[in-house]
């Protein structure tokens, strides 16, 4: 299809040698140009208020003012007609005619002139129980709704839309991925995951107009949520905080400590993982992400760049501790240095999946750093995390004093280690071992929901005092500035 200014044209482009090339001779007494071929119909002249193009059949080059442009495929001459590549031709008739032209490959449409289209963005929030996905139009257009095998389409029967959208992949395993395929119906595909169940639309009038998409996983175990304690209040995005990235420890293989009744770290942090997405999402209305969302191995060095690159603006690892103690108990709270606190937290942070040795000999543990790059690599590690380090503090204490709350632990106060996990995160990380999984009776505890839940309810707490406090340290910071 063809849009020109106050005017639609269809052309189907023909198919020579596997490139697409459209019929140029219908088109050009709409666009004003006349063509002259040459008595011996090797080259055709385009021409359009004193200005020129030049093509020349068989040949990839065309002559646009004199100067040459490559086009990607040769025009040909067939019949008495040109042909021209499609996706050439807006390099051709820009400079032409003066005005703008592009070719849309997605939606099959050669744009040319000022034609007008409305914009349609995406947005997508993702949290523990469901997904949304909202399409704003900016004039009304017609959201056709319609469900496949495996995804869910919205076509939009417009001529041309201006999309502002990339490719996104999602997390939680209730959406997969949201992209946009365009064709004559301007579509969009949700890929659907294996947690989606159900979904429920609602368009709202605008403007802006927009098709809001909640995709819905399964339902809450009863128990589940965290319900002990006041719901901490809802925090707005505009005021700091909008992302967290949460961090089940271990995984796969790599099953972590073991309790004497036959529990595994890997399964007590991801249950605790998954509860905290959902209440950090829904009682605080921030984005939460896991690091994983099933029993995989997820490398530690890709955990702190999966917060990266959700640019997210907390992370937070789970684990269950261990000890030789038998009446070893409760929880603990660190956040990253090269020095651990004392040699239990450095013998911890070995136990969890490697550290980093402060004393020049690189990573000890799974992966090391090549020899003769351990002191680099330690000062840019370090580097990464200083300016965070007192953001870092700051959220491991207010977590660890709700908790101990829970866990009988008040003594137990925030520690430093040189966790391999969180090297490399560029945002305030903390380590929360939410208790000692190596006791018989928490064991117990930290296997049932009732207790996890409590576990989850008293990290939100500490979530939702460090984000106020934070404000009102920036805000009573910005104050002293602005003073004379």
């Amino acid at each position: 299809m063809v849009l020109l200014e106050g005017e639609r044209r269809e052309a189907t482009p023909v198919v020579r040698g596997g490139a697409e090339l459209l019929p140029i001779g219908p088109l050009l007494p709409t666009l004003g140009i006349s063509a002259t071929t040459d008595a011996r119909g090797g080259s055709v002249t385009l021409s359009f208020e004193g200005r020129q193009v030049i093509l020349y059949d068989k040949k990839s080059l065309a002559s646009v003012g004199g100067d040459l442009r490559l086009m990607s495929s040769p025009a040909l001459l067939e019949e008495g007609g040109w042909l021209v590549p499609v996706d050439s031709l807006p390099r051709l008739l820009a400079p032409l005619l003066g005005t703008r032209a592009e070719w849309r490959a997605a939606s099959r449409v050669l744009r040319v002139g000022n034609v007008p289209a409305p914009r349609v963005s995406v947005s997508t929030v993702v949290s523990g129980e469901s997904v949304r996905v909202v399409l704003e139009a900016s004039e009304k257009v017609p959201f056709r709704v319609g469900r496949e095998e495996g995804r869910v389409t919205v076509g939009i029967t417009r001529d041309l839309v201006d999309v502002s959208y990339a490719q996104e992949r999602l997390t939680g395993g209730i959406v997969d991925r949201v992209q946009f395929l365009g064709g004559k119906d301007n579509l969009f595909a949700i890929t659907l995951g294996r947690r989606f169940e159900r979904l429920r639309s609602a368009e709202e009038e605008g403007p802006p107009f927009r098709l809001i998409l909640d995709f819905m996983g399964p339902a809450p175990v009863a128990g589940s949520a965290p319900t002990p304690g006041p719901p901490p209040a809802a925090i707005p995005a505009e005021h700091g905080l909008r992302t967290v990235v949460i961090d089940p420890g271990h995984g796969g293989g790599l099953v972590g400590a073991q309790g004497p009744g036959g529990a595994l770290e890997k399964d007590v942090t991801l249950a605790i993982a998954r509860k905290l997405r959902s209440a950090v999402a829904n009682g605080l209305g921030l984005q939460a992400f896991l690091t994983r969302d099933g029993d995989q191995d997820v490398p530690l060095d890709d955990r702190a760049a999966f917060a990266n690159n959700y640019k997210a603006d907390l992370f937070v690892s789970i684990h269950a501790n261990a000890s030789r103690s038998q009446g070893a108990r409760g929880s603990e709270v660190y956040f990253l240095s090269l020095e651990a606190s004392d040699e239990e937290s450095r013998r911890l942070a070995m136990v969890e999946g490697g550290l980093v040795d402060g004393s020049g000999g690189g990573l000890a543990g799974p992966g090391h750093v090549p020899e003769g790059r351990s002191d680099v690599a330690l000062i840019l590690w370090d580097m990464a995390q200083a300016e965070h380090l007192e953001e870092s503090s700051a959220l491991a204490t207010r977590l660890q004093e709700e908790l101990a709350g829970v866990t009988g632990s008040e003594g137990r106060g925030i520690k430093q280690a040189p966790f391999r996990v969180l090297v490399g995160a560029a945002m305030p990380a903390v380590l929360v071992e939410v208790g000692f999984i190596s006791n018989a009776e928490e064991e117990r505890l930290l296997t049932s929901d009732e207790y996890q839940a409590k576990v989850v309810s008293a990290l939100v707490r500490g979530l939702a005092r460090y984000q106020q406090q934070r404000e009102q340290r920036r805000g009573t910071s910005a104050g002293a500035g602005s003073r004379p």
